[in-house]
């Protein structure tokens, strides 16, 4: 399957073009990462960047209360990802109980918003005490990379993988198999 730029994207030009207007955020929480985890993630992040800007913004975990529990955690980072959410642009929160889509069918709904949507996209990434459901309330779309619970630092790195993924189908560059 082939994407094609529509009309009004003039300013998007060649392959690795970073003139658009479009701009991913990456919200998430901070943790103690991985050194490959780190890797896989910094790889897919570079390699966006050849397509369009992207931001990543690591909100810090809530640790360190004696006594406060996941919930109690949970919720703080989760007032401070809603505090985070810039207000204009397409919200995307990553939840194992949101909507599924194939890799095809992300990145032409990818597209459409590099074309409709002018402020930009944020995907938010909850850490390992999950999301407040007002977060998912916040959410343009709420987007399941999996039925299966992850890791949050496995969903950073399919959640980027997928982004490259649909940057290269929207450019008709070679990768997707």
């Amino acid at each position: 399957m082939r994407f094609s730029w529509s009309s009004g994207t003039e300013a998007c030009s060649g392959p690795l073009s970073r003139t658009c207007a479009m701009k991913f955020r990456l919200l998430w929480i901070r943790s103690n990462a991985d050194a490959q985890f780190s890797e896989a993630i910094d790889r897919y992040l570079n390699r966006i960047r050849h397509f369009f800007p992207i931001d990543v913004t690591e909100i810090p975990p809530e640790r360190g209360r004696q006594g406060a529990s996941d919930e109690t955690n949970m919720r703080a980072q989760s007032e401070r990802l809603l505090a985070a959410i810039p207000s204009r642009g397409t919200t995307v929160v990553v939840d194992e109980r949101g909507r599924a889509m194939d890799s095809l069918k992300f990145a032409k709904w990818l597209e459409r918003l590099t074309i409709d949507q002018p402020h930009g996209v944020t995907f938010v990434v909850g850490g390992d005490v999950g999301l407040a459901e007002d977060v998912r309330q916040r959410a343009d779309l709420v987007l399941s990379l999996s039925a299966m619970t992850l890791p949050h630092q496995l969903a950073r790195v399919l959640l980027l993988e997928q982004i490259y993924r649909a940057c290269t189908l929207m450019r008709n560059v070679p990768y997707h198999k």
